[in-house]
């Protein structure tokens, strides 16, 4: 299964009482260390999942070993999405002129981002960020604000792309979790800029739909 698919069916699958998730804490050099989510799964109808003790103090991994290795981390995973490569596009001259002097000519923008890793791999990885080091952390979330601005069109709105994912983790830090919540809004968002042509203000929408869901006023609330 993708993780496209696994998150945009997880929140159905929490309200229903089937999932539920928490992070997973080991000792790494002394400190206590987020080392990954565990989802509890019911299987049988009738039954809510849920955590049992032994299910949280389980070594599942082993974080030096993983650490070590460099193969096995949020930070190898936000390095290979930076290092993918976008799909190459010819374009005539013509095309390129046509476009700077009146957008709305071509059907097409002929201007691609330089982000790399599709919007939608962004927002279905936003988890990463909870896991990512935090000495690592300002530099992934830049990253991440970077390709949703753009992936959204709102790349002159840099600031509030920042503002909001940092809000989302410090509100995930105090045990609320928003990114799945944001992840289904980002999703919406997405499907109205491929419904809504010409929409000017996709940030705006965005946080009138977060208002609508109480997730607005939660993260202001986090400052």
């Amino acid at each position: 299964m993708s993780r496209v698919t696994f998150y945009k069916h997880l929140s159905a699958l929490r309200v229903l009482g089937l999932v539920v998730s928490r992070g997973h804490v080991s000792s790494y050099g002394g400190l206590a260390r987020k080392d990954g989510t565990l989802f509890a799964v019911a299987f049988k109808a009738g039954h809510r999942a849920r955590f049992r003790y032994d299910d949280l103090k389980h070594k599942w991994r082993d974080l030096a070993g993983d650490i070590a290795s460099g193969t096995r981390t949020a930070w190898s995973v936000l390095q290979g999405l930076q290092s993918k490569k976008p799909k190459e596009r010819v374009v005539s001259q013509t095309q390129l002129v046509a476009w700077s002097l009146n957008p709305g000519s071509i059907d097409k923008s002929p201007v691609t981002s330089d982000c790399k890793g599709s919007v939608q791999e962004y927002v279905y990885s936003l988890d990463l960020l909870v896991d990512t080091h935090p000495r690592r952390r300002a530099e992934a979330v830049n990253r991440y604000a970077q390709a949703l601005a753009a992936g959204y069109g709102d790349s002159s709105n840099l600031n509030f792309w920042r503002w909001l994912l940092w809000r989302a983790l410090d509100s995930e830090r105090d045990g609320i979790p928003t990114f799945y919540r944001l992840q289904n809004a980002l999703t919406r968002l997405q499907v109205d800029i491929e419904e809504w042509q010409g929409l000017k203000r996709p940030g705006a929408l965005l946080i009138a739909r977060l208002r609508h869901c109480g997730l607005w006023e939660a993260l202001r609330m986090n400052l």
